[in-house]
């Protein structure tokens, strides 16, 4: 489980970044509809990264790792 909630949280960093970069570039270029679906990201993202967070917390790693 700690090495799943390890993927968990770097999984939401990459989708909090994409969202990010991605949402906001598209509003630059006026493209509402491709920002919007960007932007969706980052609460997907946030709550995968707060997941992975919680479950590394609860777990500790199997011999050592």
């Amino acid at each position: 489980m700690h090495r799943f909630g390890r993927f968990l949280a770097w999984l939401g960093a990459v989708l909090v970044a994409v969202g990010l970069i991605g949402g906001f570039t598209a509003l630059f270029m006026d493209a509402d509809s491709n920002a919007v679906r960007l932007l969706t990201l980052v609460p997907l993202g946030f709550a995968g990264l707060l997941t992975g967070i919680v479950i590394t917390q609860l777990h500790r790693p199997a011999d050592g790792n």
